[in-house]
């Protein structure tokens, strides 16, 4: 094993390793595995494939989230245009040397939150991957994100959301709430990769008019923050 990277900055404790008997190389955020891809910077990992899955067909790609990029790598060798968001503008200078990022995607540094509340732009699809090593930052679980994400994305478009944990872990039923009170459908996909097991939140862009109602929406937020305030081992099912 011959490490590549090592950087420590503010939270983050960033490692890139490579496999000298393959030339594979890891992107790791502590303990957290974040990307693996081969030699050529072909993805290894099962929850980037399922992802990869789930957006084919979209021709453009927002990405909130970038660590190593191998989705992103993925969809643009495919010819879809990406459009990479990333608030630590390092991760774009490791996954363009180390992980064969192609130069067509377009790399924003920006936080999520606050790109999705100033964009004017749409999308065909939306794929989220924010994470602080396993947890997904509170900061981002806001009562308006199922209608942040909807408003970036085309009618009819994807929302692809990974979540390390299993579909029936607060943060799984908290999106799939989130969404579902910004008018959308979202369905929860298990994956997983030997032991290890993520869940996808997939869902379409086909949110009504009325959904769209400021007062619908206000209230839809309030039942949101409600739900939000209680303990998590206590939340109900969804």
């Amino acid at each position: 094993m011959k490490i590549l990277v090592e950087r420590d900055e503010d939270e983050r404790r960033i490692r890139v390793v490579e496999h000298r008997r393959d030339g594979s190389r890891l992107y790791f955020d502590g303990g957290a595995l974040y990307t693996h891809v081969d030699a050529e910077g072909n993805n290894l990992l099962e929850y980037i494939t399922a992802m990869d899955r789930a957006l084919r067909g979209a021709d453009s790609v927002l990405m909130l989230g970038t660590a190593g990029g191998a989705l992103a790598t993925l969809l643009s060798r495919r010819g879809g245009a990406v459009t990479a968001v990333d608030n630590w503008p390092a991760a774009f200078e490791i996954a363009r040397r180390w992980f064969h990022l192609p130069t067509e995607v377009e790399c924003i540094h920006a936080e999520a939150l606050a790109f999705l509340r100033g964009t004017p732009r749409q999308w065909s699809a939306v794929a989220i991957d924010v994470f602080h090593g396993v947890e997904i930052p509170d900061a981002f679980l806001t009562p308006d994100i199922g209608a942040l994400l909807a408003s970036v994305v085309q009618p009819g478009g994807l929302i692809v959301w990974n979540v390390a944990d299993c579909p029936r872990s607060w943060p799984a039923r908290w999106i799939a709430k989130a969404l579902r009170h910004a008018g959308l459908a979202p369905t929860l996909v298990s994956v997983m990769d030997g032991e290890v097991g993520n869940t996808l939140v997939v869902c379409r862009n086909t949110r009504t008019s009325a959904f769209q109602d400021p007062a619908i929406q206000a209230r839809r937020r309030a039942e949101l923050e409600v739900y939000s305030s209680m303990p998590r081992g206590d939340t109900p099912a969804l």
